[in-house]
């Protein structure tokens, strides 16, 4: 039985070889206005998290610039108010990669936050996987925030379990990402974090030019159409829900309605986040006649448990 992944990239493998010479040619040389300042603050840490990868990484940032003397506030996206950004000297924004690029929810959301002109921003994603064209997906956040006026500083990708729902969860992928994030990873992401420092106090920004990755092109596909063509069921199991709401809190367009058992398909990204964090199972989805269960079930079959940074025992945010 194919995976929703392997029948996505047969779906579309002719369309992305046109799609590549697009690809090739992206690549943006702007000039960027000066730093505003080499000696940050106040810092925002925003992220954008469906399982709680990307939001521990940006927690994890978080405690790095408080240990440096910043004052920092570390935000869910869907809850920040975007007139809120003029009042930051450092943003950082974190979000999963989707479709091979960041989630159309999170590009549209940066689409309208107000003029940050010289402000040093940065970007990172989280990924499950290594063909995610992760590199890619943050020089797009970074893109939109220099469209915005912001300076890019830094970038990375920080690798963890994957959360994409399989029928069994057991893809190769999924087998050897089960130990991330590890010391490691967390390792990488204070490096990112003293970069980000380590380049303002310079003056420096960073290239946001993109990799020549046939991926590039895939991302401009309809990936998202085609994965919801693929689902055969959404619904929401009236005998298991706890009317908890969390699967309403975390559909980037509030298309789930759990009191009804209704899922609106038309505005459904197939995002797998009410999937992915009902607490109950009781999100009911079949992709190609299989039943699939979300991240917080796999984990409990599984008895993984997800690490946690030490800064997390003594920080406060």
């Amino acid at each position: 039985m194919e995976t929703r992944r392997s029948f996505i990239k047969k779906s579309v493998v002719i369309s992305a070889a046109v799609c590549l010479p697009a690809a090739l040619t992206r690549e943006s040389r702007a000039a960027y206005p000066a730093l505003k300042t080499r000696n940050p603050k106040k810092a925002l840490v925003l992220w954008y998290s469906q399982t709680g990868q990307t939001r521990r990484y940006a927690r994890l940032i978080g405690c790095i610039l408080k240990d440096k003397g910043i004052a920092v506030d570390v935000r869910d996206m869907q809850e920040f108010d975007k007139n809120s950004f003029t009042n930051y000297d450092l943003i950082v924004m974190g979000t999963p990669t989707f479709y091979y690029d960041i989630p159309v929810n999170v590009s549209q959301w940066l689409g309208k936050i107000p003029a940050i002109s010289g402000t040093p921003v940065a970007a990172y994603v989280s990924f499950g996987g290594p063909e995610g064209n992760q590199y890619n997906a943050s020089t797009h956040i970074l893109q939109l925030l220099a469209d915005k006026g912001g300076v890019p500083v830094g970038r990375d990708a920080f690798r963890n379990i994957a959360s994409y729902p399989t029928p069994n969860w057991n893809n190769p992928k999924q087998i050897d990402g089960q130990h991330l994030p590890d010391t490691a990873t967390f390792d990488q992401v204070r490096r990112f974090a003293a970069g980000i420092m380590e380049r303002i106090s310079r003056g420096e920004s960073i290239s946001t030019g993109y990799e020549l990755a046939l991926r590039e092109g895939l991302r401009i596909l309809p990936l998202v159409w085609l994965n919801k063509k693929a689902i055969s069921k959404h619904t929401v199991d009236a005998s298991k829900c706890i009317g908890c709401q969390t699967c309403v809190k975390k559909c980037p367009t509030k298309a789930i309605n759990p009191s009804r058992q209704t899922v609106d398909r038309d505005k459904c990204l197939a995002c797998f986040g009410c999937l992915n964090n009902c607490p109950a199972d009781a999100v009911v989805m079949e992709y190609r006649g299989e039943r699939l269960y979300g991240f917080p079930e796999y984990l409990r079959r599984n008895k993984i448990v997800i690490l946690e940074p030490q800064e997390f025992k003594t920080c406060s945010l």
